[in-house]
């Protein structure tokens, strides 16, 4: 082995060992942090679809140019509650052997008035871009027990838990920031804030227990 090769060679071994460094957040921009934690809730029977997201965050941030999806399979809106950035255009299906509608009454915020996309069929789909931030309610008038959610957020740091109540919100830049929670019944569980600092390559640990007060 010549010279050159063996420094290639160790080179390269080190590079994989700082990749592999403790404490590094893996899946992640070695320049960005994250924020990760579990969701407890009280007097609902899961953690499941509570929203958690930085409340504001410095800069301007463009929508996607892939439009986000909910299609509406077995009766339910799917996903349940959909987080994106103001911008954002979402394709709504039908994924159901059966004639669907999505409209959605005025929003309780006031952006978004009371609208009506329609009912069709398996297959078809419609289409809506939601400019302001601000939350829906998406209903089916031919399925009344059906219900989803749009929130329309300021910037594109968000996470929504699974039925474990673990979150994570990756590539956040490094600083001190507010995180809120939300749940689509407010009612059962109340919004919380708490603050908290991202270094970079690190994850800021962060917990939320949930109730009615």
């Amino acid at each position: 082995m010549n010279q050159r090769a063996a420094v290639a060679i160790v080179a390269l071994s080190l590079l994989y060992l700082s990749w592999a460094a403790p404490g590094a957040v893996s899946g992640q921009d070695a320049k960005t942090g994250s924020i990760k934690g579990e969701v407890s809730a009280s007097g609902v029977r899961s953690p499941e679809n509570v929203l958690v997201y930085i409340e504001k965050a410095p800069g301007v941030y463009k929508p996607p140019s892939k439009p986000a999806e909910v299609d509406q399979k077995k009766l339910t809106f799917v996903p349940q509650v959909l987080p994106i950035v103001k911008g954002t255009t979402v394709v709504f299906k039908n994924g159901d052997p059966m004639l669907h509608n999505i409209f959605w009454p005025a929003s309780e915020d006031g952006p978004y008035p009371t609208r009506n996309l329609g009912t069709w069929g398996q297959g078809d789909t419609r289409s809506f871009t939601f400019e302001k931030e601000g939350h829906v309610v998406l209903l089916c008038n031919i399925h009344p027990e059906m219900e989803g959610h749009v929130v329309i957020l300021q910037n594109w740091f968000f996470a929504v838990t699974g039925k474990d109540g673990q979150y994570e919100i990756k590539n956040v830049p490094p600083g001190q920031y507010t995180v809120k929670t939300w749940y689509p019944q407010p009612k059962k569980l109340k919004s919380q804030s708490a603050k908290v600092t991202v270094e970079a390559g690190k994850a800021a640990s962060l917990d939320f227990s949930l109730g009615r007060r």
